[in-house]
Protein backbone atom coordinates (compact mmCIF):
# COMPACT_ATOMS: atom_id res chain seq x y z
CA UNK A 1 0.00 0.00 0.00
CA UNK A 2 1.12 3.62 -0.66
CA UNK A 3 0.73 6.40 2.12
CA UNK A 4 -1.11 9.76 1.59
CA UNK A 5 2.41 10.61 1.09
CA UNK A 6 3.40 8.44 -1.65
CA UNK A 7 5.61 6.30 0.82
CA UNK A 8 5.39 2.26 0.06
CA UNK A 9 5.03 -0.19 2.39
CA UNK A 10 4.66 -4.27 2.16
CA UNK A 11 3.47 -6.61 4.77
CA UNK A 12 5.39 -9.72 4.21
CA UNK A 13 4.76 -13.31 5.36
CA UNK A 14 6.54 -13.44 8.72
CA UNK A 15 4.83 -9.93 9.87
CA UNK A 16 7.95 -8.00 9.04
CA UNK A 17 6.35 -4.54 7.57
CA UNK A 18 8.85 -2.90 4.99
CA UNK A 19 9.47 0.36 3.85
CA UNK A 20 10.50 0.68 0.16
CA UNK A 21 12.39 3.36 -1.32
CA UNK A 22 13.27 4.32 -4.40
CA UNK A 23 17.24 5.61 -4.05
CA UNK A 24 18.11 6.42 -7.43
CA UNK A 25 15.05 8.28 -8.86
CA UNK A 26 14.69 5.77 -11.53
CA UNK A 27 11.19 4.61 -10.53
CA UNK A 28 11.86 1.21 -9.04
CA UNK A 29 12.28 0.86 -5.24
CA UNK A 30 15.60 -0.66 -4.69
CA UNK A 31 16.20 -0.45 -1.02
CA UNK A 32 13.99 -2.02 1.54
CA UNK A 33 14.06 -0.90 5.75
CA UNK A 34 12.11 -2.65 8.39
CA UNK A 35 9.18 -0.32 9.49
CA UNK A 36 8.44 -2.61 11.92
CA UNK A 37 10.51 -5.70 12.61
CA UNK A 38 8.16 -8.69 14.00
CA UNK A 39 11.33 -10.23 15.89
CA UNK A 40 8.75 -11.17 18.63
CA UNK A 41 6.27 -12.76 16.35
CA UNK A 42 3.56 -10.51 17.52
CA UNK A 43 2.05 -9.71 13.84
CA UNK A 44 0.92 -13.27 13.05
CA UNK A 45 0.07 -14.21 9.13
CA UNK A 46 -1.92 -11.51 8.15
CA UNK A 47 -3.21 -10.25 4.55
CA UNK A 48 -5.24 -6.83 4.41
CA UNK A 49 -3.42 -4.02 5.12
CA UNK A 50 -4.32 0.02 4.88
CA UNK A 51 -3.08 3.64 5.97
CA UNK A 52 -5.48 5.41 8.07
CA UNK A 53 -5.74 7.42 10.92
CA UNK A 54 -2.12 8.28 12.67
CA UNK A 55 -0.14 4.89 11.32
CA UNK A 56 -0.80 1.57 9.24
CA UNK A 57 -3.53 -1.08 9.97
CA UNK A 58 -3.10 -4.62 9.52
CA UNK A 59 -6.05 -7.18 9.44
CA UNK A 60 -4.48 -10.31 12.07
CA UNK A 61 -5.54 -12.69 14.16
CA UNK A 62 -7.86 -11.84 16.59
CA UNK A 63 -6.81 -8.43 16.16
CA UNK A 64 -6.65 -5.15 14.45
CA UNK A 65 -3.30 -3.81 14.43
CA UNK A 66 -2.00 0.07 14.02
CA UNK A 67 1.58 0.54 13.59
CA UNK A 68 1.72 4.27 15.10
CA UNK A 69 3.81 6.43 12.03
CA UNK A 70 6.75 7.56 14.67
CA UNK A 71 7.74 10.18 12.25
CA UNK A 72 11.70 8.45 12.10
CA UNK A 73 10.82 5.54 9.63
CA UNK A 74 9.22 3.09 12.29
CA UNK A 75 6.00 2.19 13.12
CA UNK A 76 4.87 1.19 17.22
CA UNK A 77 2.74 -1.57 17.52
CA UNK A 78 -1.09 -1.02 18.83
CA UNK A 79 -4.18 -2.85 19.00
CA UNK A 80 -6.86 -1.13 17.74
CA UNK A 81 -9.78 -3.65 18.43
CA UNK A 82 -10.35 -7.28 19.31
CA UNK A 83 -12.29 -9.96 21.37
CA UNK A 84 -14.53 -11.23 18.64
CA UNK A 85 -15.34 -14.63 19.15
CA UNK A 86 -13.55 -17.70 17.33
CA UNK A 87 -14.47 -19.43 14.65
CA UNK A 88 -15.54 -22.81 15.01
CA UNK A 89 -13.47 -24.47 12.31
CA UNK A 90 -10.14 -22.34 11.41
CA UNK A 91 -8.72 -21.76 8.01
CA UNK A 92 -5.42 -21.67 6.53
CA UNK A 93 -3.06 -20.84 8.20
CA UNK A 94 -5.35 -19.50 10.83
CA UNK A 95 -6.20 -16.18 9.48
CA UNK A 96 -9.42 -14.53 10.88
CA UNK A 97 -9.89 -10.44 10.34
CA UNK A 98 -8.90 -10.04 6.69
CA UNK A 99 -9.26 -7.35 4.44
CA UNK A 100 -9.02 -3.32 5.58
CA UNK A 101 -9.95 0.18 3.86
CA UNK A 102 -10.25 3.66 4.94
CA UNK A 103 -13.01 5.68 4.31
CA UNK A 104 -13.28 9.17 3.59
CA UNK A 105 -14.45 10.01 7.34
CA UNK A 106 -10.89 7.70 8.73
CA UNK A 107 -13.64 4.66 9.94
CA UNK A 108 -11.87 1.62 9.37
CA UNK A 109 -13.47 -1.00 7.91
CA UNK A 110 -12.52 -5.13 7.60
CA UNK A 111 -13.71 -8.45 7.29
CA UNK A 112 -14.12 -10.97 9.53
CA UNK A 113 -13.72 -14.28 8.18
CA UNK A 114 -16.82 -17.12 8.66
CA UNK A 115 -17.36 -19.35 11.69
CA UNK A 116 -16.50 -22.06 9.87
CA UNK A 117 -16.08 -22.56 6.00
CA UNK A 118 -16.47 -25.92 5.93
CA UNK A 119 -20.00 -26.27 7.47
CA UNK A 120 -21.45 -22.86 6.87
CA UNK A 121 -25.38 -23.87 8.31
CA UNK A 122 -23.38 -25.13 11.00
CA UNK A 123 -26.18 -28.59 11.38
CA UNK A 124 -26.38 -29.57 15.01
CA UNK A 125 -25.98 -33.63 13.85
CA UNK A 126 -27.92 -34.27 16.82
CA UNK A 127 -30.84 -32.34 16.53
CA UNK A 128 -30.75 -31.51 12.72
CA UNK A 129 -30.87 -27.63 13.37
CA UNK A 130 -28.93 -25.25 12.39
CA UNK A 131 -26.66 -23.56 14.87
CA UNK A 132 -25.63 -20.63 12.02
CA UNK A 133 -25.94 -16.97 14.10
CA UNK A 134 -27.24 -14.35 12.09
CA UNK A 135 -26.42 -12.35 15.10
CA UNK A 136 -22.69 -13.10 15.66
CA UNK A 137 -19.82 -10.89 14.14
CA UNK A 138 -17.88 -13.93 12.28
CA UNK A 139 -18.38 -13.65 8.59
CA UNK A 140 -19.33 -10.01 8.25
CA UNK A 141 -17.37 -6.22 7.20
CA UNK A 142 -17.34 -4.35 10.88
CA UNK A 143 -17.18 -1.19 10.88
CA UNK A 144 -14.11 0.65 13.21
CA UNK A 145 -15.32 4.61 14.57
CA UNK A 146 -11.89 6.97 13.73
CA UNK A 147 -11.18 6.93 17.60
CA UNK A 148 -11.26 3.09 17.52
CA UNK A 149 -14.05 3.23 20.46
CA UNK A 150 -17.04 1.75 18.54
CA UNK A 151 -17.32 -1.44 16.48
CA UNK A 152 -20.44 -2.02 14.60
CA UNK A 153 -21.53 -4.88 11.83
CA UNK A 154 -22.07 -3.67 8.47
CA UNK A 155 -23.48 -6.17 6.80
CA UNK A 156 -23.40 -10.33 6.64
CA UNK A 157 -23.22 -13.65 5.09
CA UNK A 158 -19.82 -13.00 3.48
CA UNK A 159 -17.10 -15.79 3.25
CA UNK A 160 -13.47 -14.28 3.37
CA UNK A 161 -13.13 -10.62 1.98
CA UNK A 162 -9.48 -10.44 1.48
CA UNK A 163 -9.61 -7.38 -0.59
CA UNK A 164 -12.09 -3.62 0.50
CA UNK A 165 -11.46 -0.96 -0.97
CA UNK A 166 -13.31 2.37 -1.59
CA UNK A 167 -14.12 3.80 -4.86
CA UNK A 168 -14.20 7.24 -6.15
CA UNK A 169 -17.67 7.91 -5.62
CA UNK A 170 -17.48 6.71 -2.01
CA UNK A 171 -18.89 3.27 -2.00
CA UNK A 172 -16.83 0.25 -0.71
CA UNK A 173 -16.39 -3.13 -2.02
CA UNK A 174 -15.03 -6.36 -1.33
CA UNK A 175 -13.25 -9.42 -2.99
CA UNK A 176 -15.01 -12.96 -1.42
CA UNK A 177 -13.55 -16.23 -2.09
CA UNK A 178 -15.28 -18.94 -3.57
CA UNK A 179 -18.75 -17.73 -2.63
CA UNK A 180 -20.74 -20.92 -1.69
CA UNK A 181 -17.65 -24.26 -2.66
CA UNK A 182 -19.74 -26.65 0.10
CA UNK A 183 -23.69 -25.35 -0.41
CA UNK A 184 -25.14 -26.56 -3.72
CA UNK A 185 -27.78 -23.50 -3.64
CA UNK A 186 -24.99 -21.16 -3.05
CA UNK A 187 -22.68 -19.55 -5.95
CA UNK A 188 -19.35 -21.21 -6.21
CA UNK A 189 -17.27 -18.65 -7.94
CA UNK A 190 -15.26 -15.73 -6.47
CA UNK A 191 -16.86 -12.60 -5.71
CA UNK A 192 -16.63 -8.77 -6.05
CA UNK A 193 -19.20 -7.33 -3.64
CA UNK A 194 -20.72 -3.97 -3.31
CA UNK A 195 -20.85 -3.77 0.54
CA UNK A 196 -24.12 -2.64 1.65
CA UNK A 197 -24.95 -1.88 5.37
CA UNK A 198 -27.79 -4.19 6.43
CA UNK A 199 -27.21 -6.22 3.35
CA UNK A 200 -26.98 -11.02 3.68
CA UNK A 201 -24.08 -11.62 0.78
CA UNK A 202 -25.40 -15.40 0.30
CA UNK A 203 -22.82 -17.01 2.94
CA UNK A 204 -24.57 -19.01 3.81
CA UNK A 205 -27.09 -18.17 1.59
CA UNK A 206 -31.16 -18.35 1.73
CA UNK A 207 -32.16 -22.19 3.15
CA UNK A 208 -35.96 -22.93 3.35
CA UNK A 209 -34.92 -24.90 6.93
CA UNK A 210 -31.52 -23.34 8.08
CA UNK A 211 -31.66 -19.89 7.12
CA UNK A 212 -34.90 -18.61 6.17
CA UNK A 213 -35.35 -15.34 7.25
CA UNK A 214 -32.53 -13.45 5.10
CA UNK A 215 -32.52 -11.84 0.86
CA UNK A 216 -29.22 -13.23 -0.64
CA UNK A 217 -27.57 -9.95 -2.38
CA UNK A 218 -26.41 -10.67 -5.64
CA UNK A 219 -22.57 -10.18 -6.03
CA UNK A 220 -21.70 -7.21 -8.43
CA UNK A 221 -19.23 -9.48 -10.76
CA UNK A 222 -18.38 -13.05 -10.20
CA UNK A 223 -14.83 -14.44 -11.73
CA UNK A 224 -14.45 -17.93 -13.06
CA UNK A 225 -13.74 -20.54 -13.60
CA UNK A 226 -13.78 -21.66 -9.75
CA UNK A 227 -11.36 -21.23 -7.05
CA UNK A 228 -9.38 -18.19 -8.85
CA UNK A 229 -8.90 -17.04 -5.37
CA UNK A 230 -9.40 -13.26 -5.21
CA UNK A 231 -7.58 -11.50 -3.13
CA UNK A 232 -6.33 -7.52 -3.79
CA UNK A 233 -9.03 -5.32 -4.75
CA UNK A 234 -7.54 -1.47 -5.68
CA UNK A 235 -9.14 1.51 -7.91
CA UNK A 236 -7.49 3.17 -10.27
CA UNK A 237 -8.60 6.54 -9.27
CA UNK A 238 -5.01 8.46 -8.86
CA UNK A 239 -3.85 11.85 -10.50
CA UNK A 240 -1.86 9.30 -12.50
CA UNK A 241 -3.73 6.39 -13.77
CA UNK A 242 -2.51 3.01 -15.01
CA UNK A 243 -3.49 2.54 -18.98
CA UNK A 244 -5.32 4.48 -20.93
CA UNK A 245 -7.05 7.40 -19.52
CA UNK A 246 -10.76 5.58 -20.08
CA UNK A 247 -9.03 3.23 -17.09
CA UNK A 248 -10.08 5.86 -14.82
CA UNK A 249 -12.08 4.46 -11.93
CA UNK A 250 -11.50 0.76 -12.73
CA UNK A 251 -10.82 -1.70 -10.17
CA UNK A 252 -7.78 -4.30 -10.54
CA UNK A 253 -8.51 -7.66 -8.98
CA UNK A 254 -5.73 -10.21 -8.39
CA UNK A 255 -6.42 -13.52 -8.36
CA UNK A 256 -3.69 -15.35 -6.23
CA UNK A 257 -4.22 -19.07 -7.50
CA UNK A 258 -4.04 -18.94 -11.01
CA UNK A 259 -1.84 -15.87 -11.42
CA UNK A 260 -4.64 -13.45 -13.16
CA UNK A 261 -5.16 -9.86 -13.02
CA UNK A 262 -8.20 -8.37 -13.75
CA UNK A 263 -9.69 -4.95 -14.91
CA UNK A 264 -13.50 -4.32 -14.05
CA UNK A 265 -15.20 -1.41 -14.59
CA UNK A 266 -18.19 -0.27 -12.72
CA UNK A 267 -21.13 1.93 -13.82
CA UNK A 268 -23.77 2.26 -10.95
CA UNK A 269 -27.13 2.81 -12.22
CA UNK A 270 -30.51 3.40 -10.59
CA UNK A 271 -30.93 -0.52 -9.83
CA UNK A 272 -27.28 -0.71 -8.47
CA UNK A 273 -23.41 -1.24 -9.48
CA UNK A 274 -23.31 -3.38 -13.44
CA UNK A 275 -19.31 -4.44 -14.19
CA UNK A 276 -17.56 -5.67 -17.47
CA UNK A 277 -14.63 -7.31 -16.89
CA UNK A 278 -11.30 -7.81 -19.02
CA UNK A 279 -8.23 -10.31 -17.84
CA UNK A 280 -5.56 -7.97 -18.89
CA UNK A 281 -2.24 -10.23 -17.39
CA UNK A 282 -1.98 -13.85 -16.48
CA UNK A 283 1.13 -14.76 -14.58
CA UNK A 284 3.48 -17.99 -13.73
CA UNK A 285 3.77 -16.62 -10.05
CA UNK A 286 0.63 -16.32 -7.69
CA UNK A 287 -0.57 -12.70 -7.95
CA UNK A 288 -1.74 -11.44 -4.09
CA UNK A 289 -2.15 -8.17 -4.70
CA UNK A 290 -1.77 -5.21 -7.62
CA UNK A 291 -1.81 -1.83 -6.63
CA UNK A 292 -1.37 1.47 -8.97
CA UNK A 293 1.41 3.07 -8.15
CA UNK A 294 1.52 7.68 -7.58
CA UNK A 295 3.47 7.42 -10.84
CA UNK A 296 1.05 5.58 -13.19
CA UNK A 297 2.50 2.06 -13.10
CA UNK A 298 0.73 -1.28 -11.71
CA UNK A 299 2.88 -2.85 -8.73
CA UNK A 300 1.77 -6.67 -8.49
CA UNK A 301 2.56 -8.26 -5.23
CA UNK A 302 3.61 -12.46 -6.09
CA UNK A 303 4.13 -15.00 -4.11
CA UNK A 304 6.49 -17.14 -5.66
CA UNK A 305 5.71 -20.61 -7.49
CA UNK A 306 3.48 -22.18 -9.82
CA UNK A 307 0.00 -21.78 -8.85
CA UNK A 308 -2.08 -22.90 -7.69
CA UNK A 309 -0.23 -23.39 -3.91
CA UNK A 310 3.13 -21.86 -4.73
CA UNK A 311 6.48 -22.30 -2.36
CA UNK A 312 4.73 -22.06 0.82
CA UNK A 313 5.24 -19.64 3.32
CA UNK A 314 9.30 -19.91 3.41
CA UNK A 315 9.21 -18.87 -0.19
CA UNK A 316 10.59 -15.83 -1.47
CA UNK A 317 8.03 -13.28 -2.39
CA UNK A 318 8.60 -10.84 -5.87
CA UNK A 319 7.61 -7.11 -6.85
CA UNK A 320 7.01 -6.39 -10.42
CA UNK A 321 6.35 -3.26 -11.76
CA UNK A 322 4.21 -2.61 -14.81
CA UNK A 323 4.51 0.42 -17.16
CA UNK A 324 1.92 1.36 -19.91
CA UNK A 325 4.66 3.16 -22.54
CA UNK A 326 1.44 3.39 -25.69
CA UNK A 327 -1.48 5.12 -23.31
CA UNK A 328 -2.84 5.55 -27.36
CA UNK A 329 -2.56 1.47 -28.21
Amino acid sequence: VFAPDGRLFALCYDGNVLQLQDTDGDGLPDAARHFYRNDKNEILPSVGMCWGPGGLYIASQGRVLRLRDKGDGTGELETVTSGWPEPTGKAGSNLDAIGLATSPAGEIFFGLGCDDWREAYRVNKTTGNSEYNLHSERGTILKISPDGKKREVVCTGVRFTVGLAFNGAGDLFATDQEGATWLPNGNPLDELLHIQSGRHYGFPPRHPKYQPDVIDEPSTFDYGPQHQSTCGLHFNDGKNVFGPDWWRGDAFIAGESRGKIWRTKLVKTAAGYVAKTDLIAGLKHLAIDAVPTPDGGLLVACHTGKPDWGTGPQGKGKLFKISCSDKAA
